[in-house]
């Protein structure tokens, strides 16, 4: 009787380790929520949408329908915008990132001009600001 009683909780012991096992496992073996295999070698590879667009005092979305940058992939990138009563366009660019310092950098040429931008990407996140003649453009991005 005693050797049944021992014989019980041993199996019981063991189910229930191989319970919480199996807990500790699944989410991490859920492939709806880890995604593919880019979401988790190259999470920043997405599109992002300006949120917030300045020149000096002048709100650009008074202009523009929507600015976007699509990281395409792990070289190219595209920006990305309508002006109101306008067509939409893309400007294609190379750009670089830095894994470790997160650091985003791009040169994009706009009307005949080269700008090099370099900004940090944090929680998809990143702001770019830049003076251009005395004013300040800030554009604010996150991840959609």
């Amino acid at each position: 009787m005693l050797h049944r009683i021992i014989s019980m909780k041993r199996k019981i012991l063991l189910i229930s380790l191989f319970c919480v096992l199996l807990l500790a496992l699944l989410p991490a073996c859920d492939a709806r929520k880890t995604g593919s295999l880019k979401d988790l070698t190259m999470p920043y590879i997405a599109q992002y949408e300006c949120t917030e667009a300045r020149f000096g005092n002048e709100d650009l979305f008074e202009k523009f329908e929507y600015i976007e940058i699509n990281l395409v992939n792990q070289e190219k990138l595209e920006l990305i915008y309508k002006l109101k009563n306008g067509d939409k366009k893309v400007i294609k660019a190379p750009y670089n990132l830095n894994k470790s310092t997160r650091e985003l950098s791009a040169e994009i040429g706009i009307l005949g001009h080269k700008f090099k931008q370099t900004a940090i990407v944090k929680n998809g996140k990143f702001t770019i600001s830049k003076t251009i003649g005395k004013k300040q453009l800030v554009m604010k991005f996150k991840m959609k």
